[in-house]
């Protein structure tokens, strides 16, 4: 077996357990303390992207996906939370103070958890992560699950992008109005799931025809290296956990 360093630099460098702690401590930090703490975290977490080199593709998903989300939410939570406090008011609708208290604290959280997993998938290289769960004690079964579930998303939108394609290649209008293009979407869900259970029965044969499901220990081609960075790290994150649950029980205590 041979063990080889992980060639990328900064972060990415790091062994994938590392930086899975430092996205659950992250996340669960988002969680545990009020909105200032939160949005704390995530301009920690925007740091860590861009020192990372992924802070232009982070970003952007960021303001694609947990912006919009948020700004749904802030606008739902304000207008139909009931409360006393009339803040803003229009026809029939009403924005009340107690609405937009739980509204920032419910958008705070989502934004904090949704960019640690956002920045989960920019530092962590699955198939290095499921190989160190699996020397951990993992069993294959269950880390082929994990791979699996990790690459469905990607793996069927390249296949959307192709059936997509081979309409355009046959004069169908894709790319127009929304009206048109939920013509075209629709037609094609069909072929897209027909294509990934003829993928999944393939891989299952492939697996068999491995052993996959044999009981006894895998070998691997390489591994990945544990440096002692990585383990003081992690003993680091373990504390700065245990630390935070801690705090929060105690104020928790406090407050009662």
């Amino acid at each position: 077996m041979k063990n080889i360093e992980n060639k990328r630099k900064g972060i990415k460098s790091w062994n994938p357990l590392t930086s899975l702690y430092l996205i659950i401590v992250l996340a669960v930090v988002s969680i545990l303390f009020d909105f200032r703490i939160t949005l704390l975290t995530v301009a920690l977490m925007i740091v860590l992207a861009a020192v990372s080199g992924e802070g232009a593709s982070f970003t952007k998903l960021w303001l694609k996906s947990l912006v919009l989300v948020c700004v749904i939410c802030f606008a739902l939570q304000s207008l139909f939370i009931p409360g006393e406090d009339v803040l803003w008011s229009f026809w029939i609708f009403a924005v009340k103070r107690e609405g937009v208290q739980k509204a920032v604290v419910l958008c705070s959280r989502i934004l904090g958890v949704g960019s640690a997993i956002l920045l989960g998938g920019k530092l962590i290289d699955m198939k290095h992560l499921t190989a160190v769960l699996e020397e951990r004690g993992m069993s294959p079964a269950a880390t082929y699950v994990l791979l699996s579930t990790a690459n469905i998303i990607p793996q069927m939108s390249k296949k959307m992008s192709a059936i997509l394609d081979a309409q355009r290649s046959r004069g169908i209008e894709t790319d127009s109005s929304l009206l048109v293009r939920a013509k075209a979407f629709f037609p094609s869900v069909g072929p897209l799931l027909l294509n990934a259970l003829v993928s999944a029965e393939e891989r299952a044969i492939t697996l068999e025809a491995r052993a996959f499901s044999a009981p006894c220990r895998k070998t691997k081609l390489r591994e990945i290296a544990d440096t002692p960075r990585d383990k003081a790290l992690r003993a680091a994150l373990i504390s700065i956990l245990v630390l935070a649950i801690g705090g929060r029980i105690a104020l928790w205590i406090a407050l009662k």
